[in-house]
Order: C-alpha cells, then sequence, then structure tokens
C-alpha cells in the first residue's frame, strides 16, 4: 500500500469517529431530559460534535489532493470508495495492514473458495494468525444437514479458530413468531439471524486486540457479482459504517466477487477443496433449503432432494404455511411445490446422484478425477 492510500484511509478512520460522535450526541437530544438536567448542554455538544465532522470533511478533501492531485469534486464517499478500491487490488498489503479478518462463512462453493484465497493472502502476508471463521447457523430444518459440520471442516484444514452464532428458535422459530415469512424486501433471514448475530463478534474481537487506537478489522465474503444485479453492484472492497465506531474500521471485502461460477469450480478442482454434496443434485446454491429467493424450479428440486434424503423439511414448511396462514411467497404457497415435486418424483422417479456430479457437470469427468485425488490428499 501506497504512503498516500495510507494516509487516506488514517482519514477514513477519522471520518468514521467523527460520524459516531454525531450520532452519540443526537441520541443524547432525544432522550427524555433527567430531572435538573438542562438539555441545551446536549445540543451544544451536537452542533460541536457536526462541526467537527464537517472539518474533517475537508481534512478528507485536502488529503486527496495532497496525495493524488487535483480537486476532487463528489461526496467524500465516492473518494473513499476509489481509495477502498485500490486497497483491494493489493490483498497481501490489505491483510497485512488489518488488525484482524473475520470470514464469514456459509459453507458453499463461493465461501470455500473465498476462503482459500483469504488464506492464501494471509500466509503471504505471514498473518494468518489474524483469521478467524464464523458461521451464522439458522437452526434445525432450515439449513441442509451437514452444512455446520463443513464450514468447520473447511477452516480446520487451515488451522483455523472457528466460531459459530445462532438465534435462538432459528429461521422457523422468526417466522412462527413474527406469523409471515420473509420475502425479497424484508430479508430478515440475513438481517436478523445473520448481521445482528455477528455484531458482538467485533466487540469481542477488538476488545481481545486491546489497542489503544481505532482497530482496522476486514470482514470478508464469499459474494460474487455474477450471482445476482443486486451484487453485481457491491464493490470488492466497502466500508461497514454499520458496524464501524471509534473503536474499530470495518470493512467488508467480497473476496471472490469478480469470479465467475466457471472459475469458482476451478478453483474448487484444483485445490482439492471440500463442497457440500447438494450441489451434486443439481441445486446451485447452498441457501436454506426452502430460500425466499429461489425460483419455483429450484424449490421443487429442493423438494425432491428432500425426499431423497428422508428430510422432514418440506412437512415442516408445509404445517408452518398452514399454522401462520401465511403463504411462502405471494400467490405461491409450498404446499403447491411439494405436491409438484411428488408429481415428478412419480413420472421420473427419485432422484439420484453421484458424489463429483457438480464437478463432471461445470467442468468434466477428468476434472472431477482431479478433484478426488487432491481432495483426498488435502484430508
Amino acid at each position: 500500500m501506497t504512503d498516500s492510500v495510507q494516509r487516506l484511509l488514517e482519514q477514513l478512520r477519522l471520518g468514521i469517529q467523527s460520524s459516531g460522535a454525531v450520532r452519540t450526541a443526537r441520541n443524547a437530544t432525544r432522550r427524555k431530559p433527567k430531572a435538573g438536567h438542562d438539555p441545551r448542554a446536549d445540543f451544544a455538544r451536537l452542533r460541536a460534535a457536526r462541526r467537527k465532522a464537517k472539518a474533517q470533511q475537508a481534512s478528507w478533501r485536502a488529503a486527496w489532493r495532497a496525495c493524488r492531485g487535483g480537486v476532487f469534486r463528489g461526496p467524500a464517499r465516492q473518494a473513499a470508495d476509489a481509495v477502498l478500491a485500490e486497497l483491494a487490488a493489493d490483498p497481501v498489503d490489505l491483510v497485512r495492514r488489518a488488525d484482524a479478518l473475520v470470514f464469514h462463512s456459509s459453507g458453499g462453493k463461493d465461501s470455500v473458495v473465498g476462503l482459500h484465497r483469504a488464506v492464501q493472502a494471509a500466509k503471504c502476508a505471514g498473518c494468518l494468525h489474524k483469521l478467524v471463521v464464523v458461521h451464522a447457523d439458522l437452526g434445525p430444518d432450515t439449513e441442509w444437514p451437514g452444512v455446520r459440520e463443513l464450514a468447520q471442516r473447511q477452516a480446520e484444514r487451515y488451522g483455523l479458530r472457528f466460531l459459530v452464532v445462532a438465534a435462538e428458535g432459528g429461521f422457523v422459530g422468526m417466522v412462527e413468531k413474527r406469523g409471515m415469512f420473509p420475502d425479497s424486501k424484508r430479508r430478515l433471514c440475513t438481517s436478523t439471524l445473520k448481521r445482528d448475530e455477528l455484531a458482538p463478534i467485533y466487540t469481542q474481537i477488538t476488545a481481545a486486540l486491546g489497542l489503544d487506537d481505532q482497530a482496522l478489522i476486514v470482514s470478508v465474503y464469499g459474494v460474487r457479482g455474477g450471482e445476482s444485479a443486486a451484487r453485481a453492484k457491491k464493490a470488492a472492497l466497502s466500508l461497514d459504517s454499520r458496524a464501524s465506531s471509534g473503536r474499530r474500521l470495518v470493512l467488508t471485502w467480497n473476496i471472490v466477487h469478480h469470479l465467475s461460477t466457471a472459475e469458482v469450480w476451478q478453483e474448487i478442482s484444483e485445490h482439492g477443496l471440500e463442497y457440500h454434496p447438494i450441489y451434486d443434485t443439481g441445486l446451485e446454491r447452498l441457501s436454506c433449503a426452502y430460500c425466499i429467493l429461489a425460483p419455483e424450479a429450484a424449490l421443487v428440486l429442493a423438494t425432491r432432494v428432500c425426499f431423497a434424503l428422508g428430510l422432514s423439511i418440506p412437512t415442516v414448511y408445509v404445517e408452518l404455511e398452514r399454522r401462520i396462514g401465511h403463504t411462502f411467497k405471494p400467490g405461491q404457497t409450498l404446499a403447491g411445490v411439494v405436491a409438484a415435486a411428488r408429481m415428478l418424483d412419480a413420472l421420473d422417479g427419485p432422484l439420484a446422484w453421484r458424489r463429483g456430479d457438480a464437478v463432471r457437470r461445470h467442468l468434466g469427468e477428468e476434472a472431477c478425477r482431479r478433484w478426488e485425488q487432491r481432495l483426498a490428499v488435502a484430508t
């Protein structure tokens, strides 16, 4: 990392601290004052915090001019994005500059490739000890069997610390309590069961570092731009203002954002990475067995997989729909999905697949043979 980028990064740290001070002061003005308390003092602190934040923005722009030349025109956030793009271009130096790295593992194909890449960058930087793997368990009758255990094996392959967070009741309990399923606009399965549960991890890691200065934590995800239009718009490296505070600056690193599906499977084959057998069935994602974003064909296929594995997930979800009086999707019931899956099984027979079928499907038989050999050596 160049000295200019380092200086700009320091300005970004100060900007986060200033923003946090404004939020703290603003919240104080909104609280009901205690007896004898003069609220004018709270408003004075808020005005002072805002003046400091404005001055910090001016400092940021000045740093940009000094380091890059010329005048930056536009929001300071755009300047931050440009600096973060430069940081993402040098993974080894990014890892070296970070105080800690948190890899959010789903256990899926993109996740295992992302973890492998993060480990390689950390090894090159001599900083493997900074990396910890965290898995958010969505609860029984939600994820496919063995996901949590697979995520742990993927972490243990590199000798990494493995942590698990889980919300009480999991996905099914959350839906039961709300009386309705999440949807694409209210993805509570992500916000409530993952993001909210993972928040304390940042606090624990920051406290364990014991730094006097603001800690730099890099939060690593296996998010690819090719998965959806929304994910394509995400940056490789961005500021997580929600998780950042005066004690820590948190950056989100989508380490495999630029990879295609074929490239992901190529890395799985070349490095002998263990993936979940659910991909061998023809399903392309390892999300919840019944994902609210999945098309109908994927839901029907997932149901047929459940039948083949003897899982009770279809029955649990159909009963849940009936109990709460709310359909899985607008105009689509899981009862209808299950009926369609039963019809296909009756016509075509139960689903069958072999281990390695996902690699065969994407790369061919020879690549599958090499993957099996490398996986055997690795494990």
